[in-house]
C-alpha cells in the first residue's frame, strides 16, 4: 500500500503537495482533482489512489494502471500566467519525471511529444493536462500514470509489444514514494524557477529527434522528419522538405 508518510518525508516544496488527498480505490484521479478545485481546495493539492479504475489519456484513450503497483495521481494548479504557456506544461511535467526517475531509481527514460514517458523504445508512462478558465482564474490539473512495479502478466495482451515498467525493466520492485516526492520536487522547482530551461531539457531526452515519425492531426497524416520543438512547445516537422508546426497531435515512431 502507497505510504503518504514517507512521500511527505521526501518532500521539499512549497505548495507542490502539502495538502494530500489518498483515496483506495476511484474512478479517475483528474475527475477527483476537479471535484476538490470546486471544494475549493488550495493551489498544489496532490491526488493520489492505489487504484484507478478509469484512467484516462488523451484522445479519450483509456489508461490501464495495476493496483498498488502504478503510480497514478493528479494535482491542482492555479497558475498566474498566460494561456499560451499550457502548452509546455506536458513538457514540464516530463522532464520532471524523467528527471526524477534517474536520481530516484537509476533508470533512464525518455519523452516523445507531447504526453508520452518511455523506455526502451515501450511507453511507461503519459501525461494529462486538463485546464479551465473562470471569471477570476485559470485551473490547470495535472494527472500522470505511471508503470513502476508492473510485471509481464499485469500487462494486458494487447499493450504487451508496446507497453513496460521500471521493474520489467530491472528486474526488481522500485520505491513509489521516493519517486513521486522527486517528481513532485523537481516539477515545483522548474515551476516556480525555470522554465526557460524547459524546451533545451526536454530537446534533450526526445527520443525521435531527427527522425522519421507519422504525425496524426486533425486534417489527417503527415509524414517527415521530427525537427524539435518551438519555443511554445509545437512540434516542428520537415514535410517534403518544410518545416510545418503543429499545436496539437500524436506521433507514431
Amino acid at each position: 500500500m502507497f505510504s503518504v508518510e514517507r512521500l511527505q518525508a521526501g518532500l521539499n516544496t512549497k505548495f507542490l503537495g502539502q495538502e494530500i488527498k489518498y483515496l483506495d480505490q476511484t474512478s479517475s484521479t483528474n475527475d477527483d482533482a476537479w471535484n476538490f478545485v470546486h471544494n475549493g481546495s488550495p493551489n498544489g493539492t496532490l491526488v493520489i489512489t492505489d487504484d484507478q479504475q478509469h484512467g484516462r489519456g488523451r484522445r479519450k484513450n483509456k489508461w490501464f494502471s495495476t493496483k498498488e503497483k502504478s503510480l497514478t495521481f493528479s494535482f491542482i494548479l492555479h497558475p498566474e500566467m498566460g494561456l499560451e504557456k499550457l502548452g509546455l506544461f506536458p513538457l514540464l511535467t516530463g522532464v520532471s519525471i524523467v528527471q526524477s526517475i534517474k536520481s530516484s531509481a537509476s533508470i533512464q527514460t525518455g519523452l516523445k511529444w507531447p504526453n508520452d514517458i518511455m523506455l526502451n523504445g515501450k511507453k511507461m508512462g503519459g501525461i494529462l493536462i486538463e485546464s479551465k478558465t473562470s471569471p477570476n482564474r485559470l485551473g490547470v490539473v495535472v494527472g500522470v500514470g505511471l508503470n513502476i512495479n508492473e510485471t509481464m502478466h499485469d500487462i494486458p495482451n494487447f499493450l504487451k509489444d508496446q507497453t513496460t515498467s521500471l521493474a520489467i525493466n530491472s528486474k526488481a520492485s522500485c520505491n513509489r514514494e521516493r519517486i513521486l516526492s522527486a517528481i513532485l520536487n523537481k516539477f515545483e522547482r522548474l515551476y516556480t524557477q525555470e522554465w526557460n530551461s524547459i524546451i533545451p531539457i526536454w530537446r534533450k531526452y526526445c527520443i525521435h529527434k531527427d527522425s522519421e515519425v507519422v504525425f496524426h492531426a486533425e486534417n489527417g497524416l503527415h509524414q517527415g522528419i521530427f525537427q524539435g520543438i518551438s519555443s511554445d512547445g509545437h512540434a516542428e516537422i520537415q514535410i517534403n522538405g518544410k518545416t510545418q508546426t503543429f499545436p496539437s497531435g500524436m506521433i507514431t515512431l
